[in-house]
């Protein structure tokens, strides 16, 4: 009788191969689209006079402008990169104009439309937030004169490429 019931015992364990599962899924990168009113500007900077520069590290006439990021993933968090040749201080950009002892610094805005930040190491990577709900960032911007050694008379220019990195 103890064969008998064994047996039924096993009986009840039978497998069968009855269900196949299958797993799709895909893996993204998060990104943004750089606004196009904003990709490609010519900041203009207010003419200074030398006078009004103190003393090698002062500044002079800030000028706010925006950088603009949309159809971004939301949550992603958003560095940056600003490259181009520096002068004597990492965070001023080398005056290609005529004029001497004069760069161009760049800061990461406190706010839209402020005209103060803090400055930015060019060519070195740099935090500025995570996109909210509305799947869009606006960065704040300052572009300053920087008096860098004695100044002479000319026009000032420099140049800039900022690339984006998304986590």
């Amino acid at each position: 009788m103890f064969a008998a019931v064994a047996a039924l015992g096993f009986a009840a364990q039978a497998q069968a191969a009855d269900v196949t599962l299958s797993f799709t899924g895909n893996i993204i990168v998060p990104t943004c689209t750089v606004d196009s009113t904003t990709a490609n500007q010519t900041i203009p900077l207010t003419t200074a006079s030398s006078s009004n520069f103190a003393s090698v590290g002062s500044t002079q006439l800030p000028a706010a402008f925006n950088l603009k990021l949309k159809s971004c993933t939301s949550g992603a968090g958003v560095s940056m990169t600003v490259s181009g040749t520096s002068d004597t201080v990492t965070s001023v950009l080398k005056n290609t104009g005529t004029a001497t002892g004069v760069g161009v610094q760049l800061l990461l805005g406190s706010s839209v439309g402020a005209t103060t930040g803090t400055a930015i190491a060019l060519n070195a990577l740099q935090s500025v937030g995570t996109v909210d709900a509305t799947n869009a960032m606006t960065i704040p911007m300052v572009a300053q004169y920087y008096r860098l050694g004695t100044m002479t008379a000319g026009t000032v220019a420099a140049a800039a490429t900022v690339n984006f990195t998304y986590k």
